[in-house]
């Protein structure tokens, strides 16, 4: 599985799936990261937030409209670094970074 694979599915994932559709993100990003070594860093990038989301919310409930707005936010990620991927290390590295920037001014749902 490529990761635009699991970025497509992750997209066409039902809405209020809710932690089932960021615990597929979690896994396959960590299968990734030992199949796709030279580009591990970007893997566990979405890995960590996927496995925060779940940390977070496995076990209290989520309004439809603050997971739908964490999937958004997740799927723009994994959309941004999946162009990305292709583009050579320092588009990436720059993609990578805009991501974390952007994330630290978000609310931080996961």
């Amino acid at each position: 599985m490529t990761f635009d694979d699991i970025t497509q599915q992750f997209e066409h994932s039902p809405n209020g799936s809710g932690t089932d559709a960021f615990l597929a993100v979690k896994d396959a990003t960590r299968e990734l990261m030992g199949s796709d070594p030279g580009n591990a860093a970007i893997y566990f990038l979405i890995y960590n937030f996927a496995r925060s989301y779940v940390i977070l919310h496995d076990d209290e409930p989520i309004s439809t409209e603050s997971a739908n707005e964490s999937k958004q936010q997740l799927l723009g990620y994994m959309k941004r670094l999946s162009a990305a991927l292709g583009q050579g290390e320092a588009a990436l590295l720059a993609t990578a970074s805009a991501v974390i920037n952007e994330y630290m001014a978000s609310k931080r749902p996961f």
